[in-house]
């Protein structure tokens, strides 16, 4: 009965957009998560510097809050990932957000390697965002809550390219899974959706870019993305 398969189809491709979205919700949490965190442990030691603390993180909350509502938006209205919208910004806002958001993780030891004359380039901020969050998620779960990462980025000018590599010191992925790893639905995690890496490849490829995984010396993983300097 052709109805009958119309109707599998569609409910196979709402559980589709069902679980993108349940992923996509749940990015936003973690900055919301770990900058509540950080105000609670300011306030219980009555840091001198609870107030600057508490102004920052309400911030980023609430830009947080903002960022969900919009990809609820995004999500009504087309079922859809959210539209990327590219605008000049100034990378190291960027990876000194996400830094903020993990550097006072216990056990874990965040890193920046960043020049000082970086560019501006043509990005959707947020996305961005969301696709470090995610890698910085899976490198502190890989590594057991206790390692180094290590957020490189570089530019080529003549070649009109941001490179950002997200590395880690964890146990590595296997030469089997590296080319399954961007597949949806595909997990080395026992509890794991298959989607973020799923959907951060087509926010860098939406950019107009690419990302790759390697190994890390002497351990781990690392994540390599190009990026566009120049409106696509």
């Amino acid at each position: 009965d052709i109805t009958e398969i119309i109707k599998a189809q569609r409910a196979l491709a709402w559980q589709e957009v069902a679980r993108r979205m349940a992923h996509e919700i749940k990015n936003p949490l973690t900055p919301i998560q770990l900058n509540t965190e950080r105000m609670v442990r300011k306030w219980r030691k009555k840091d001198k510097d609870f107030d600057s603390i508490f102004e920052s993180s309400s911030k980023a909350i609430i830009e947080e809050v903002q960022a969900l509502k919009a990809l609820v938006n995004e999500f009504s209205k087309l079922g859809r990932m959210p539209e990327i919208k590219t605008k000049a910004m100034d990378v190291s806002e960027i990876i000194n957000s996400v830094r903020n958001l993990y550097g006072s993780i216990k056990g874990i030891d965040v890193r920046v390697e960043m020049p000082e004359d970086l560019p501006e380039a043509h990005l959707d901020a947020e996305q961005v965002k969301r696709v470090l969050i995610n890698l910085f998620d899976n490198a502190i779960e890989a590594m057991d809550k206790k390692g180094t990462i290590t957020i490189a980025v570089s530019t080529d000018r003549k070649s009109d390219l941001l490179y950002i590599e997200v590395a880690d010191t964890g146990p590595g992925i296997a030469d089997s899974d590296k080319e399954k790893l961007f597949a949806p639905y595909f997990s080395t995690k026992k509890d794991g959706s298959g989607l973020g890496l799923a959907i951060a490849e087509r926010i860098v490829a939406e950019h107009g870019g690419s990302i790759s995984v390697g190994d890390n010396s002497p351990t781990g993983s690392v994540f390599n993305i190009s990026l566009p300097i120049s409106p696509v």
